[in-house]
């Protein structure tokens, strides 16, 4: 999935070049078979016909090793072989290397080794942007805005060092615990020993009333624990509520794990037995997906949030709510991924994400947009389908598009333009020697300066976003701050998607009679 340039941000241990990738590696089915825990298929690639095994691949890269005028990396050119076979198939099918595996099977856990913070980098200095709740980082009393001086009495701060290289700085297997020197934004020197253990990443990233009857909860991608979490974060909307009308944000979800997304989706319908989705692939039965009945809450009007960057498992739930009549879709077209990618483990250590199969909505919507490739040429189904109460109408082959469309602010440009309104907003901090909002000087002007100078010159010139700027800075500062309930009320009270969604549960009238009156 394209997103804008990124560069600067990334968990602290996941490997940059992956997580930039992200929305490229989910949405595959993972079949569990008996082994539940099991993230991957356990055979290996090797029932390949004898056409296939004729070795020309391996004896051209082996004649030229031995032949050519220069000394080459025969690894590197094998690798470039099989992404330039995988790319030529559609867009979703990769090559992972054994390093990008472990990495990639930590991230889809939801769980990794590391110390617990987000980092961002300025020009040759690193700071803590955000820091995981729970985490030794947090007992220890790291802040977000905290600059890096050292890590075991290694400089860090000034040296231009890559984010790989501090990343395995920072997740030494070697050691249980690190050694970090930080300075404040006040200026004040710190000096830490902090433990390196698992991390859980929040993929159900925040939830919280809105009030005594709405409930909000931001998916941010379907890993192996989002279920869990969406649960936990049920059980506490729920405890002295019986009922609950929910927001579910899948803005920017890029997908993920299909079990889980299935399993987040039934709890959304009372009734044993629905259609969910189905898959299907030139050497892939059909699969359906269904509704297991068995439903912890009563959860009354849903609002689903969706954007240009919500893409496979998000569409496969958003569809079903869709198909089904269920709630309203708010928000903009999704990204319209609907191929399905499953992880072949390689004998190199590396693997193979290939795509196996199609999913579609309970209608029989393919979400698939066309696409092209080298050797392959996908266009787009062009059917319309109608859901399945109210026989509305939905195209096929053009992602989920929302009942409620919100104006486009949100556009590629604002993303690019507000992707560094948390740097801005730390390095303020540092020049003001305060985190107190009302003592930074915060301004449009002063932001595109900041970027022209310290980031890119060009992106201010070449992007153009109307905005709300005293909005959009106040909620990367809450971020940065830690200040959820803050946040919460500015997004409530800002954010155009969460208003029409409490509009449309505020308004007494049932799902089916609203959606009707759309048509």
């Amino acid at each position: 999935m394209p997103s804008p340039q990124k560069p600067l941000r990334v968990w602290e241990p996941i490997l940059i070049g992956l997580s930039a990738a992200v929305g490229l590696l989910v949405g595959y089915n993972i079949q569990f078979g008996s082994n539940a825990e099991s993230l991957f298929k356990s055979e290996v690639v090797s029932n390949l016909s004898n056409h296939q095994q004729d070795g020309r691949i391996e004896e051209v890269i082996r004649f030229i090793e031995n032949t050519y005028v220069d000394s080459i990396d025969t690894e590197e050119m094998s690798i470039n072989v099989i992404d330039q076979l995988l790319e030529d198939l559609d867009p979703h099918s990769s090559y992972i290397t054994a390093s990008e595996l472990t990495d990639h099977q930590d991230r889809m856990k939801g769980v990794y080794r590391g110390i617990g913070i987000e980092t961002i980098g300025i020009n040759d200095t690193f700071y803590l942007s955000g820091i995981i709740p729970e985490s030794d980082a947090e007992v220890k009393g790291l802040k977000s805005g905290m600059i890096i001086d050292k890590v075991n009495d290694i400089l860090v701060s000034g040296q231009e060092l890559s984010f790989d290289s501090l990343r395995a700085m920072l997740k030494d297997d070697t050691r249980e615990t690190i050694n970090i020197d930080l300075v404040s934004v006040t200026g004040e020197q710190l000096n830490r020993d902090v433990e390196i253990k698992e991390i859980v990443v929040a993929s159900a990233s925040e939830s919280y009333l809105i009030d005594d009857k709405i409930g909000y909860i931001k998916l941010a991608r379907f890993s192996g624990n989002t279920y869990e979490q969406f649960v936990e974060s049920m059980e506490r909307m729920t405890k002295d509520h019986e009922e609950l009308d929910l927001i579910l944000d899948l803005r920017d979800n890029p997908g993920g794990y299909l079990p889980e997304a299935i399993k987040v989706l039934s709890q959304l319908f009372p009734k044993k037995d629905k259609l969910l989705t189905y898959t299907k692939g030139l050497n892939r039965e059909k699969q359906e997906y269904r509704s297991t009945g068995k439903n912890f809450y009563n959860i009354r009007k849903v609002a689903v949030l969706i954007n240009n960057y919500s893409a496979s498992g998000s569409e496969i739930l958003a569809g079903a709510i869709q198909d089904w009549d269920r709630g309203m879709i708010i928000g903009e077209h999704s990204y319209g991924k609907g191929l399905v990618q499953e992880i072949f483990p390689l004998k190199n250590g590396g693997a193979l994400r290939l795509t196996v199969a199609k999913y579609y909505t309970p209608s029989g919507r393919l979400i698939q947009k066309s696409y092209e490739s080298e050797t392959n040429e996908f266009e787009a189904d062009s059917l319309v389908v109608k859901s399945k109460l109210l026989a509305r109408e939905m195209p096929s082959g053009q992602g989920v598009l929302p009942d409620i469309e919100v104006n486009k602010k949100e556009s590629q440009d604002c993303y690019e333009y507000e992707y560094y309104l948390d740097h801005y907003v730390i390095w303020t901090m540092h020049r003001a020697n305060s985190m107190q909002l009302d003592q930074l000087p915060l301004s449009q002007n002063g932001y595109e300066k900041f970027v022209s100078e310290y980031i890119d010159a060009e992106l201010m010139r070449q992007v153009s976003c109307q905005l709300n700027f005293d909005y959009v800075v106040s909620r990367s500062y809450y971020k940065v701050t830690g200040d959820d309930k803050a946040r919460q009320t500015i997004l409530s009270e800002n954010d155009e998607a969460i208003m029409l969604a409490l509009e449309y549960i505020q308004n007494p009238k049932p799902t089916i009679a609203l959606l009707s009156n759309k048509d």
